[in-house]
């Protein structure tokens, strides 16, 4: 290979001396044409040696060699520009030196230069762009590519593109109508964004690429809903910085996320008066090998507290979460347990005497727990009943509880026992030296058992992607930017015992699977099934009651309830009776207890709605009610 590389560099040098002496001696020619008898010129030599030495020289001291003809571009030939300028003048002084320039005339140095640019880089640009098939496009393996966006981003990545031959740029769309006719490097330009699907269809384009620095949410939606039913792969361009010599193939092309639909503004954590508070002070983190639990513990190791505490029931995650935390600088106490089991707790509280506790903690499959009311009671309610007592017993600082938008109007056993959950901290806030907090929030994109993997399965499957209802909505956030801003609740008092964080719009979630397929590439295959409301499921989710004030505080995307529930003292004796019910298995009992202590718990009046329709609907179709019918019914 080097051997080739040098081959190919003398070629170089061979041809640019040529050029140079060609240059030099067409120089002479067209001065002298004008001559009616015009004086022999010399083909050969010592002014013509001289100036093939001192030009080579040049050449050589501004790196004419080091680059490749294959990828010529406009800073080579200002190279070129420069060499050939600077040789011209350094040739200039030799002869003005040697003879006063006797016998060359000035014309001949002021077209010198000229020619020898116009020589040197003809056959360079001519090759590159006989590499680049500019002038043969037919090649058919290569994808088609519609860009969108008539930038620096636009050029650059044609420019790649024909240089790595790793696609056809056909067309290029932008919403500014002075770019309308015009081209980028041979391509056409045409506006108006809404005019995708046709140029797709017409031009059989299979990749369309958004050339844009930071797409707008709304241009990538946009996108995304014009080709969601076509078979075409979506990508974005790369900034401009990370361009170099070896860019690209399009299978490297940024795929987009679910996050970049949510279009959410970056959450710029305040870590300085975070890291200040929670520095030094030994943290527990119940739930800490699931979804939310395990990114709170890498932030808290990036953090640096004194000792990370970590309690999960799951072996597995346990182990994941503790071989990732083991290389850092920190002290992690892992421990295989559940909350459940007070006792247990008790001697992990006084072993590790934790000033700080995030309690994650919890079952949260909202179908699951319609039938295993018992285990739900007993995980959210007396598991946080158990570690809340503790935290009580043992003084620990403070206690966040990571709650969700499901416990406002539960219509589910898991919103009713996190909202029970919520209930028993407020009632502890009530007399406790421990601050309670509750942070609650909406869906976690990618958590486990949410619904973005469920619908990257049923994709990956072929198919179809089930979604229960067509107006069902939910409130989404990244694992991130939710366990940021559960750090930053550290920083709000007592008087906030409920935190709501900022969810921004609600997204439906037929239209969240349109999209998600469009971004596979699958949109004419892929169907979606709608398969109708879950048990306990509700189509609108609330981030908080109506007689909930929220108020702003000094934290942003943060809100936070102040205390207007005053929890009864027989609160912990009618958990207690749960308790009872949830260890007999007593799955009706439980679902009574939770009405009582959860009167906004709609799902049993849901039920009752729901048998009320079906009776009005068999009266409307003129069958008799009997008590049979109302039985089966």
């Amino acid at each position: 290979m080097k051997r080739r590389l040098l081959h190919l560099r003398l070629a170089v040098v061979a041809h640019d001396l040529f050029m140079t002496w060609l240059a030099w001696v067409l120089g002479f020619l067209i001065r002298y044409s004008i001559w009616p008898d015009s004086p022999s010129i010399d083909l050969w030599s010592f002014e013509i040696f001289t100036v093939l030495l001192i030009q080579g020289i040049i050449c050589f001291a501004f790196n004419m060699y080091r680059g490749l003809w294959r990828f010529a571009s406009v800073p080579d030939l200002i190279n070129l520009v420069k060499s050939a300028t600077i040789g011209t003048l350094a040739i200039a002084l030799m002869f003005f030196l040697i003879n006063r320039l006797d016998g060359i005339p000035r014309s001949v140095l002021l077209m010198y230069p000229v020619l020898l640019v116009l020589l040197w880089g003809g056959p360079r640009i001519t090759y590159r762009m006989w590499k680049d098939k500019y002038f043969n496009l037919s090649d058919g393996n290569k994808p088609r590519v519609l860009i969108i966006g008539a930038g620096q981003i636009a050029e650059l990545f044609i420019r790649n593109a024909a240089s790595h031959q790793s696609c056809h740029v056909i067309r290029i769309i932008d919403d500014n109508k002075a770019f309308g006719g015009t081209q980028i490097r041979g391509v056409k330009i045409q506006s108006g964004i809404e005019n995708i699907q046709q140029i797709v269809a017409d031009f059989d384009i299979e990749l369309v690429v958004i050339a844009k620095q930071n797409p707008s949410a709304d241009l990538i939606k946009l996108v995304v809903d014009e080709l969601a039913a076509t078979n075409c792969m979506i990508r974005v361009a790369p900034d401009p910085e990370d361009y170099d010599n070896n860019l690209i193939n399009v299978n490297q092309l940024q795929p987009i996320t679910v996050e970049d639909l949510l279009g959410r503004e970056k959450v710029e954590l305040d870590w300085q008066a975070v890291a200040s508070y929670i520095k030094n002070k030994s943290v527990l983190v119940t739930g800490g090998g699931g979804s939310i639990g395990s990114e709170l513990c890498r932030q808290l190791a990036r953090i640096g507290v004194s000792q990370l505490s970590i309690i999960d029931h799951s072996e597995y995650n346990l182990y994941q979460i503790d071989k990732e935390l083991s290389s850092e600088h920190l002290v992690v106490n892992s421990h295989l347990g559940d909350v459940t089991n007070k006792a247990y707790l008790y001697h992990i509280f006084k072993q590790h005497k934790p000033d700080v506790v995030f309690h994650a903690a919890a079952y949260k499959h909202v179908p699951l727990l319609e039938s295993h009311a018992s285990e739900g009671f007993l995980n959210n309610v007396i598991g946080t009943r158990n570690v809340a007592d503790c935290c009580d017993d043992f003084g620990v600082d403070k206690m966040v509880l990571i709650s969700t938008d499901k416990a406002v109007n539960p219509y589910s056993v898991m919103g009713a026992t996190k909202r029970l959950s919520e209930k028993y901290c407020q009632y502890k806030n009530q007399s406790s030296d421990t601050e309670f907090l509750t942070v609650r929030f909406g869906n976690v994109l990618g958590s486990a058992g949410s619904v973005v993997p469920l619908f990257e399965q049923q994709i990956a499957q072929g198919g179809p992607v089930t979604v229960t209802d067509e107006k069902m909505e939910r409130y989404f956030m990244t694992i991130e930017e939710a366990c940021q801003l559960i750090l930053q609740s550290l920083l709000l008092g007592k008087d906030n015992e409920i935190l709501v964080l900022d969810m921004g719009q609600p997204v439906k979630i037929k239209s969240l699977a349109q999209r998600m397929i469009a971004l596979s590439g699958k949109g004419k295959d892929i169907k979606i099934s709608i398969t109708g409301l879950r048990t306990g499921e509700k189509l609108y989710e609330e981030l908080h009651y109506d007689i909930e004030n929220l108020a702003p505080t000094k934290i942003p995307k943060i809100s936070g309830v102040k205390k207007a529930h005053v929890q009864a003292q027989q609160l912990p004796e009618l958990i207690q009776q749960g308790h009872q019910a949830a260890l007999k298995y007593e799955q009706a009992e439980i679902k009574k207890i939770l009405a009582q202590l959860v009167p906004e718990f709609k799902g049993h009046e849901l039920r009752l709605l729901q048998s009320t329709t079906a009776l009005k609907t068999s009266q409307s179709n003129g069958k008799p009610v009997t008590s049979k019918n109302k039985l089966k019914e």
